[in-house]
């Protein structure tokens, strides 16, 4: 079964999850920006590469604490369950923003390549995992 390379979700879901209304750029890029507790996530969305982008800086000291970009394979969705409220992006691979050639695209899509899922949450506080 071949690997989507477009992202797939539902605006609400992102509407919900990160509690953000998001800007969009001239190269197709959807951007949503929190600020919570001293932080800033950026999340930025690249619908047809099926890449994000996710930053996260400190405030105060303009401090970049995460800055990191995954192809997603699968689908964007929001969930509110007994962990809490997030967002899974599901089946992802970590690629190197600074060197993204075609043939890591190729290899981040390839379906023999194990991927995670990541899941991020603005609620009780700004978390980043990878299960």
């Amino acid at each position: 079964m071949p690997l989507i390379r477009q992202l797939q979700w539902e605006e609400l879901d992102l509407l919900q999850g990160l509690e953000a209304i998001p800007t969009q750029d001239d190269n197709g890029g959807m951007h949503y920006r929190v600020r919570h507790d001293g932080l800033v996530l950026l999340v930025s969305l690249w619908s047809d590469l099926g890449l994000v982008d996710v930053t996260l800086v400190q405030t105060g000291t303009e401090a970049i604490l995460l800055d990191l970009t995954v192809a997603v394979r699968g689908r964007i969705r929001y969930n509110n369950d007994k962990r809490g409220e997030y967002l899974e992006f599901a089946d992802c691979v970590l690629v190197s923003r600074v060197t993204l050639a075609e043939e890591q695209m190729e290899a981040a899509f390839s379906p023999n390549l194990l991927g995670r899922a990541m899941l991020l949450a603005v609620k009780p506080h700004v978390s980043v995992l990878f299960e």
